[in-house]
């Protein structure tokens, strides 16, 4: 029986989400790689990341594994790292994705191209014209023999870090993809009865439950609570008065910190009585806003550029139903990388792999001041593993 990984956000988890993982459940064992509380495109998530994960194995995942929030909220490649790094720890030998695409070997084709000589030394001359990376990428990537425009869909750029980063650290497995279905990354409609999770979010925000309900698995929908939904509007003001106390040093530590962009960081902080403001004063052609918001979220919760494109320090468990509980007594035994199901057993770990976890503590006590009704900190220790039978 194949251990087919999956990596994502489910934020929240979506019908679409839902196909993948049936889509998986039909070829073998169901590992999930869920973001943590804060992700990629610098916010924070919808709900708790325990919720997700109950919300995955009620969707039919064996096992759900954590990718902290130096990693959630990083970069498509240290994404990818991360995520792939537990799907391998966890003995996977499949990883399966959404694409645009739909076209596993056009996918292959651009791994290679994008590791490739030729084209670094392209990318490099294409971004002394200040464009933006992923434009610069795109670009680059077409002269070296990629298909045309397929790194202009947000899940062909993840599929194709997967594949980079599986390669990347040895981890020797098959790549298998699913094509979107309905509507696209980001939509602001919904198509073909499904949904995407930005619109879905949205809505729920608007206090809108019978539009998600349309959208989202039942067994899903039937876990949220009005008060456990986070908005990063209910700690704008935290975040701006943190911001005011970082020097442009601090600045300079962060992650996929290039080119200056400190310095306009720095200065926007000291202007700026709103995040968009602090957004539009430091976004340009060559910035993206994804990335600006990265930034400043980094600078919050004190995440430097310690672990950026490096392979986490362990791996942790947030839950998993009994085929789940056989795969990790299994992996214990044998994966070089720890994988961890209480918080105190990271005190044997290494100094690194402790400030790994001191970061996603501190992480997730903010973030629960982010959520409809506030709770206390602490739940990195006081959490429970999640063991359903859904």
């Amino acid at each position: 029986m194949a251990r087919i990984g999956i990596i994502a956000e489910f934020n929240p988890l979506h019908l679409g989400h839902k196909y993948l993982i049936d889509e998986a459940k039909k070829q073998g064992e169901v590992v999930c790689v869920i973001s943590s509380n804060f992700v990629q495109r610098g916010d924070t998530s919808i709900f708790e990341k325990r919720t997700r994960t109950k919300m995955v194995l009620c969707c039919g995942a064996d096992l759900v594994l954590e990718m902290p929030a130096c990693y959630s909220m990083s970069t498509a490649q240290s994404f990818a790292l991360c995520g792939v790094s537990a799907l391998k720890a966890a003995g996977c030998d499949t990883i399966m994705f959404g694409s645009e695409a739909g076209d596993i070997t056009a996918l292959l084709k651009t791994a290679e191209v994008l590791l490739s000589n030729n084209f670094s030394q392209i990318l490099s001359e294409k971004l002394k014209n200040g464009i933006t990376f992923a434009k610069a990428r795109q670009e680059a990537a077409e002269i070296c023999g990629a298909q045309k425009d397929i790194l202009q869909g947000a899940n062909n750029n993840l599929a194709i870090e997967y594949i980079i980063a599986a390669k990347t650290i040895g981890a020797d497995m098959i790549f298998k993809t699913v094509k979107r279905l309905g509507a696209g990354h980001d939509s602001g409609i919904a198509d073909n009865g499904f949904a995407s999770a930005s619109l879905i979010r949205e809505r729920l925000y608007l206090g809108d439950f019978k539009f998600a309900k349309q959208y989202m698995p039942k067994e899903a929908f039937d876990l949220i609570n009005p008060d456990e939904i986070s908005n990063i509007q209910n700690i704008e003001t935290a975040i701006l008065a943190s911001l005011r106390t970082k020097t442009l040093d601090d600045f300079k530590k962060l992650p996929d910190i290039s080119e200056g962009v400190e310095n306009k960081l720095f200065s926007a902080t000291r202007v700026a009585t709103t995040l968009s403001e602090v957004y539009n004063n430091v976004k340009s052609k060559r910035y993206t806003l994804a990335r600006i918001r990265r930034m400043v979220l980094s600078a919050f919760l004190g995440v430097d550029n310690s672990f950026f494109m490096q392979k986490p320090e362990y791996i942790r468990v947030l839950g998993f139903n009994k085929t789940g509980e056989e795969i990790i007594r299994e992996r214990r035994k044998i994966s070089e990388m720890p994988l961890i199901l209480k918080a105190t057993e990271i005190k044997k770990l290494s100094a690194k792999a402790q400030k790994m976890f001191e970061l996603e503590n501190r992480a997730t006590d903010l973030y629960l001041l982010s959520l409809n009704k506030p709770l206390e900190c602490g739940l990195e220790y006081k959490a429970n593993l999640i063991k359903t039978e859904c």
